[in-house]
């Protein structure tokens, strides 16, 4: 048994008892929550790449460089992002989170892969030299063809190879889930039988921080608790070296050398992630937080993360990864001794469905299914490219969220707007203006463009003769309004590519308004946003 006795691993508790409604989903990066390229709204395999513990409805289909629908990826959709640009990273989570939230403790840990880790690192994937792709079939991945550029995939296959050779963590809480011992590290009380989503490791997924290395770096955890932050920091892969064994079946370095085998180290190398409170949202409710971002104090606003996003290898291909984890009071999620004799299996301080004997009748039936009784949710981007540096100064990220419809046709997915649809540079940065859709996304195709305003209260964009927004003129206002296009096309957009990327762009000090003309639609949704260059 490994020496990292935890009740519940710190982070993967839930507060949610008996049926899932809405759980996490990411709006910028697109979050996929496992859909590829699905005509309908329901997810076709939620086992395709991930566990995401949510609703088959949620997600964004990935993005695609086709004017009409019916064909299939190709891949041209695929969004760019610059070393060391500036992305607002955007989610909804269903079951609350904040600093002394009054019924949950969270934790939201955000990290993302290169094919730096996702492919040959002397750890794992020895060999395989292909890595992150989204693919083109919604069926998962074989473990005996991993490299099959129709099947999408994460991590390594090796990895999760890995993952099934190693024994179990033990010293987990398994509550009186009937956690098998004879498939490894695959096998958790969120996954007790050991089922397959992708490559991702079940052990790996459900706790944090993780005691073995991995191929996901750091980038922040947001928790109900900071006095728990220097704690995650020093775990934090990025600086910690995690143990492995050369025989994989050993999971501690005790067992690794009585059994012959080599216990070595690895870490990534990198800086530590931040970590801060996290922000405040309302349980039972899949919408906006609040902020103090704006004027007079607190406000409903989106959930969001600036991320500065790394300097990493030239044009790598990544995934974005974000799990909320949330608990309950009723048992403290660690510091715990000899958790197996007191708290596991038919002495654990909660069980399914228990009746409780509260002073009357015959007592009351709880709703508690203990698989879910402290609980991680997870989603994923879609494979984005790096793209190396570009001079000096920052770049700022300016993208589109949501899709087609209002808010009941594509809840819990959201409604287009800009992301950030507020946003404040220095004259001297750089905005790459870039978003991305799908031909196959239910309610219509994703379509969008910007074109200048007065007034963030009016719906009727200006002629050309009066822009001040686009620094060069009317030829930049032409490419923004008809994505690209230089000759006669759709009044709709239809005859246009979902995806369009249009460079760094610099702006004149002012303050700018803008609209999307193809999904403003007042009183149905506001897309809308503003540009404030000081």
């Amino acid at each position: 048994m490994t020496s990292f006795v935890r009740l519940a691993a710190l982070t993967c508790l839930s507060l949610f008892l008996g049926m899932v409604c809405a759980d996490v989903y990411l709006h910028n990066m697109r979050g996929s929550n496992d859909r590829l390229n699905e005509a309908n709204n329901n997810r076709d395999n939620g086992n395709r790449l991930f566990d995401s513990q949510n609703n088959n409805r949620g997600g964004y289909n990935v993005g695609d460089d086709f004017a009409k629908a019916g064909a299939k990826p190709s891949g041209g959709g695929v969004m760019k992002f610059y070393s060391g640009s500036k992305l607002y990273i955007e989610w909804t989570n269903q079951h609350g989170c904040g600093v002394d939230h009054p019924k949950s403790r969270c934790e939201l840990v955000l990290q993302y892969m290169c094919d730096d880790t996702a492919t040959d690192n002397g750890i794992w994937n020895k060999g395989t030299t292909t890595g992150i792709r989204d693919g083109t079939t919604t069926t998962t991945i074989p473990e005996n063809d991993a490299n099959d550029s129709k099947f999408g995939r994460h991590e390594p296959v090796d990895w999760y190879q890995q993952c099934k050779d190693r024994d179990r963590n033990k010293g987990l809480f398994t509550a009186d889930q009937n956690v098998q011992d004879n498939i490894g590290a695959t096998s958790t009380r969120q996954n007790p039988n050991g089922d397959r989503h992708g490559f991702e490791c079940p052990e790996e997924r459900d706790y944090y921080p993780y005691w073995h290395p991995t191929p996901w770096k750091d980038i922040a955890i947001l928790t109900w608790n900071t006095s728990m932050c220097d704690y995650y920091k020093a775990e934090s892969g990025n600086v910690k070296e995690k143990g492995y064994c050369s025989d994989a079946q050993y999971n501690n370095a005790v067992n690794c050398s009585a059994n012959g085998g080599s216990w070595k180290t690895y870490s990534h190398g990198i800086a530590a992630p931040e970590c801060i409170a996290a922000p405040w949202s309302r349980d039972n409710h899949n919408g906006n937080g609040l902020s103090t971002a704006q004027p007079g104090g607190f406000v409903p606003e989106a959930n969001r993360y600036l991320w500065t996003m790394p300097s990493v290898g030239n044009n790598l291909n990544c995934v974005f990864r974000l799990r909320y984890n949330i608990s309950t009071a009723d048992y403290w999620g660690y510091d715990y001794q000899s958790i197996n004799a007191s708290f596991n299996d038919d002495k654990s301080p909660v069980q399914n469905d228990p009746t409780v004997d509260i002073g009357i009748h015959k007592g009351l039936r709880l709703a508690i299914n203990t698989a879910q009784f402290g609980r991680t949710f997870q989603d994923r981007s879609h494979m984005f490219t790096m793209l190396p540096a570009s001079g000096g100064g920052t770049i700022w990220n300016l993208n589109i969220r949501g899709r087609r419809g209002n808010i009941v046709d594509v809840y819990p997915a959201v409604e287009y707007d800009f992301v950030p649809n507020n946003l404040t540079i220095n004259s001297e940065d750089r905005v790459h203006i870039q978003w991305t859709g799908s031909t196959t996304t239910p309610d219509g195709t994703d379509k969008n463009n910007m074109v200048e305003v007065a007034a963030i209260n009016l719906n009727y964009p200006l002629t050309f003769d009066k822009l001040t927004m686009w620094k060069d003129g009317v030829d930049q206002a032409v490419k923004f309004a008809s994505c690209g296009a230089t000759a006669a096309f759709d009044e709709k957009l239809d005859d246009r590519s979902c995806y369009f990327d249009g460079g760094l762009v610099t702006f004149n000090k002012g303050t700018y308004y803008y609209l999307c003309t193809v999904n403003n639609d007042f009183s149905n949704r506001s897309q809308k946003g503003t540009l404030v260059v000081k």
